[in-house]
């Protein structure tokens, strides 16, 4: 066995005639080469590469580096690193979460650059088949996850080919309430609660951005409602913007404004942050479980069922349609998409809106 030592690593000779190439790192260890050389000036080599990494601030050990061109990278490990690096509201989160359990048992140990159109058609045949709409939830976020791996360079194209697959119809059509019973609605049901039917109706807010409306958010001569949060309590209380992402202002038709004063005059607290519509259960918000009681029984008095809170802001969504501005529709409900706005205007018309 010849040794030799030189500037810098070292390089020996084994009785097999072949070369070690070893060094001493910045982590003050030994670190020798995974594979001995035929040719010493491959291990030189070998050693000059490792000091260059060294210089430039990149350098890793090179067992750890072995160990990870061995791993295999399965769409598991991909997707929840896709989901962990995205800033998603929890409620959003949490539904991707849910999604991955019905995507994962099937295609989640497969290497990410092995998935094939063929493995996605047989895990799209059987999984969730008596769920259509969100079938089409796993799918789209399995799209898009290989849509960025594309991007990555960790596939060479999409493998999720399925024509239409992210495309459903509602199995529930929304009920729209005419102008006369949502003013029935609104006289019936509690009084604490007649300008969050009007304020949902006419204003299109939905429930989690009603929930939270603050005094303050009220304008002068209550014109103007800014909308800059929204609320979910899906695992606690998370408070954050819009869906849409972003705030909006929208304008309170002139006969809603004098309830919504009387509301703010008799039922809410004088401080800027007070609560329009205040807990009646205790907690830190108005929910859904809560006022959904009290929403059903109104609407029996007026013989109407079936309908649920989120159909006042497709009424809404009508009203504003019929004028035919789209912008004005996109601006006042807070979409983030012409079709989401696009949808009411086949209400209207009576057309059957595409859907996704």
């Amino acid at each position: 066995m010849t040794r030799n030592r030189r500037g810098w690593g070292h390089i020996r000779r084994l009785p097999s005639k072949r070369y070690q190439a070893s060094y001493v790192g910045p982590d003050v260890r030994r670190h020798t080469a995974a594979t001995t050389f035929t040719l010493r000036s491959d291990a030189e080599g070998w050693l000059a590469n490792e000091r260059r990494m060294i210089e430039r601030g990149e350098w890793t050990p090179p067992a750890s580096r072995v160990a990870a061109a061995k791993a295999v990278l399965t769409f598991r490990d991909y997707s929840t690193a896709w989901v962990g690096q995205r800033a998603l509201k929890p409620r959003a989160r949490g539904h991707y979460a849910d999604l991955l359990t019905h995507i994962n048992p099937t295609l989640g140990d497969v290497e990410l650059a092995t998935l094939t159109p063929q493995a996605i058609r047989s895990w799209y045949a059987v999984t969730l088949t008596d769920k259509p709409t969100y079938r089409a939830h796993a799918y789209a976020l399995l799209h898009a996850i290989l849509g960025t791996a594309v991007s990555d360079g960790s596939l060479t194209s999409n493998p999720a080919m399925i024509e239409k697959a992210m495309t459903t119809h509602r199995r529930r059509e929304p009920v729209i309430l005419t102008v006369g019973e949502v003013g029935q609605l609104a006289d019936i049901i509690d009084e604490r609660f007649k300008a969050l039917i009007l304020v949902s109706a006419w204003c299109g807010l939905r429930f989690g951005e009603v929930a939270v409306l603050r005094r303050k958010d009220v304008g002068a001569d209550a014109e103007i409602i800014t909308v800059a949060r929204g609320v979910t309590h899906g695992g606690g209380c998370h408070i954050s913007t819009p869906k849409s992402g972003k705030g909006r202002s929208v304008v309170v038709p002139p006969h809603v404004r004098g309830d919504l004063l009387h509301h703010l005059d008799t039922f809410v607290g004088t401080d800027r942050e007070a609560l329009l519509f205040a807990p009646v259960q205790g907690g830190c918000h108005l929910t859904g479980n809560s006022f959904r009681p009290r929403f059903n029984a109104a609407l029996a008095k007026i013989g109407r069922s079936g309908v649920r809170i989120h159909d006042l802001r497709h009424f809404a969504g009508t009203q504003v349609a019929r004028v035919g501005i789209l912008r004005e529709s996109m601006d006042r409900l807070g979409h983030s998409t012409v079709r989401a706005s696009l949808m009411y205007q086949g209400l209207v018309s009576g057309r059957e809106p595409s859907r996704v």
